[in-house]
């Protein structure tokens, strides 16, 4: 019976060994493990992405991703066709696929894009429509206030916007349409009035 007690004070003594020897690891690696997550965490906020795949996969605003187009950059011949995929639609509002050479545009709809320079004198938007509606459309530009598309020709609304709604400061600039009706639109063209 006298060998038991030693043993287990054998057995005590060598666990608190074992114990105060795994205390340190176990803390490092705590430490390790919770400063990697608050790096993920600060990842998850503030992420590292181009402007197309953030508006496209983390914010969700747009119907396609801009892979060749990372910038989101407008093109320069200022014009393009909504049939096609194009990473400047947004998910509300345009139809997800084209019909007749066009896409629908049911109430309010925005795009999504970049000058390459920051325009310094008007800029002119211009939508080309399958057919010609009788309700008013407006536009505005970073949630800025309204104007109306004013009939250019039988198929096409025009406005003209001043330079200073397009800020250099936002990632993105965002044009939105409102409508009560639905259009059919087969282009926009966004280009800077000349002087």
């Amino acid at each position: 019976m006298s060998s038991q007690p030693t043993e287990l004070s054998v057995n005590n003594s060598f666990a608190k060994v074992k114990a105060q020897v795994l205390r340190p690891f176990v803390f490092a690696l705590f430490i390790t493990l919770s400063l990697y997550y608050v790096w993920v965490l600060y990842l998850a906020v503030h992420p590292n992405v181009s402007t197309a795949y953030q508006t496209y996969y983390i914010d969700k605003k747009t119907r396609y991703w801009g892979q060749e187009n990372i910038d989101l950059i407008w093109p320069e011949m200022g014009t393009i066709n909504v049939a096609e995929p194009s990473p400047f639609l947004s998910r509300q509002g345009w139809e997800s696929l084209p019909q007749r050479e066009g896409r629908e545009l049911v109430h309010d709809a925005s795009l999504y894009f970049n000058f390459e320079k920051t325009p310094h004198s008007p800029v002119r938007i211009k939508i080309s429509l399958n057919q010609s509606i009788t309700e008013p459309v407006y536009i505005s530009a970073n949630q800025g206030r309204k104007v109306m598309l004013m009939p250019l020709e039988l198929n096409s609304l025009e406005t003209t916007l001043p330079a200073s709604v397009f800020l250099r400061a936002q990632p993105i600039q965002q044009l939105r349409f409102e409508t009560d009706a639905s259009l059919n639109v087969r282009q926009v063209t966004i280009t800077e009035a000349v002087q």
